[in-house]
């Protein structure tokens, strides 16, 4: 069967290959006709017809400024009035967003008497960030080179003097806040807080003399207290020494007897004197226990009295303690109210100072174009000397291969139409022969 043979493929493939080009060469010219007749009308409408479209650039460059601003703040306010007083922080992509405001577009149509709407003039503006960088480019296209170039710088210019507006707003709205509300309230706290001092040390006895008083109760303690422990140790040193002569006194006699010959010397009737067998024996007060008695009593004496004077000066010592231990508590009571109200007025005195400095530097920073510091123009826009669209050499081109496609699809068509209208008739002419 030939379905089954190779060659059947084979010779049924080169036939339509041939058939193709044959077809090809045979429309050769017609192909050729509507490939030129596009590219013609193309040249036509692309030098005639359409219009030229001129694009204009400028290029800014977004430059944060950071005002003399700490990267660690001490406290919350230093950090509300920092935050307050900043100017406001646009990125690249924010001021990529803010050229097609519509503040922007008709302050630009306004200012050239343009014929064109807001979303007419935005429809021509292209705005592209450099990536990592922060440039911008602002494009526009028009059919004027010169209203391009034109409308750009112009844009550019709006641009600048819109965020300029921005941040004037903010920094006089920042100023007000500060000047009218927060200084002048700051500024009666601190008054008040400062004569609540001045009546706290007018009122109360003063630390210094607090500290003198507490200095010299001290050091009368502290003499007291050495008193005291001399007095312990000489009224340890004379109870040592009674009771050293309380043995002494208990083993000396009160009094003396003596004994001596007297047998015809005295009269037997002396009275005092016994006389027996020729000796005198007498009985006298014994002085040496009577000195002992008197070192005695003396020292007695003289541990009562030091003993009356340990306890007047433990007294004293007590009275002393008490008195430091007020003073103290006095003195205490007076450093924290006095340290309360002083750190009461350092705090305000620093919040008025800063929003003395900060108010100055927002005086300074508003007399200066601040968009003209942070949006530097890198380049002008130029007038363009050719135009982007159309792309005439592209649209011939394009029109050459979609003729030369046409003309194709077309012949290929027709040859297909002719023969399936001859297969159709053979039956119809075959019958006629065979009748």
């Amino acid at each position: 069967m030939q379905g089954n043979d190779p060659s059947y493929y084979n010779d049924y493939e080169e036939i339509d290959l041939r058939d193709i080009f044959k077809t090809i060469n045979k429309w050769k010219h017609t192909i050729i006709a509507v490939t030129l007749i596009c590219v013609l009308l193309s040249g036509i409408f692309s030098f005639f017809v359409l219009d030229p479209v001129y694009e204009a650039s400028t290029v800014v460059s977004i430059y944060q400024a950071q005002l003399n601003r700490e990267k660690e703040s001490s406290n919350d306010i230093t950090d509300t009035v920092n935050e307050l007083g900043e100017i406001p922080y646009m990125s690249a992509v924010s001021c990529e967003q803010q050229v097609k405001s519509p503040a922007i577009i008709e302050a630009v149509i306004k200012k050239l008497q343009l014929p064109y709407t807001r979303n007419g003039l935005k429809s021509s503006i292209k705005t592209q960030q450099v990536q990592n960088t922060n440039l911008i480019i602002i494009t526009v296209s028009n059919n004027d080179p010169e209203l391009a170039a034109k409308i750009a710088n112009t844009l550019r210019e709006e641009f600048i003097l819109h965020i300029n507006k921005i941040n004037k707003r903010k920094m006089a709205q920042s100023l007000e806040i500060m000047e009218k509300e927060w200084l002048q309230k700051e500024e009666v706290e601190l008054d008040v807080v400062s004569e609540k001092l001045k009546e706290h040390k007018l009122q109360s006895r003063s630390i210094e003399f607090l500290n003198s008083q507490l200095g010299k109760k001290r050091e009368d303690l502290i003499n007291y207290q050495s008193w005291l422990a001399k007095a312990e140790i000489d009224r340890a040193s004379q109870q040592e020494g009674i009771k050293q002569l309380q043995e002494t006194i208990a083993h000396t006699p009160h009094t003396l007897t003596t004994v001596n010959t007297a047998n015809g010397i005295l009269p037997a009737d002396l009275q005092g004197i016994d006389i027996k067998d020729g000796t005198v024996s007498s009985e006298q007060i014994n002085m040496n226990y009577t000195s002992l008695i008197e070192a005695y009593n003396s020292k007695t004496t003289a541990l009562a009295e030091l003993t009356v004077q340990i306890n007047k000066t433990r007294q004293e010592i007590a009275r002393q303690e008490k008195e430091i231990l007020d003073l103290e508590a006095e003195l205490i009571i007076n450093q924290l109210g006095e340290k309360k109200l002083q750190n009461e007025v350092s705090r305000r005195e620093s919040v008025v100072d800063l929003l003395s400095s900060k108010i100055a530097e927002l005086k300074m920073t508003e007399s200066i174009n601040l968009a003209d510091n942070n949006i530097i123009t890198v380049s002008e826009a130029m007038v363009p000397e050719a135009p982007v669209k159309p792309n005439k050499m592209l649209n011939i081109a394009i029109a050459a291969v979609l003729g030369l496609m046409l003309a194709t699809f077309g012949i290929f068509l027709i040859e297909y139409l002719r023969e399936n209208g001859t297969n159709k008739s053979e039956p119809e002419d075959m019958k006629g022969i065979t009748r």
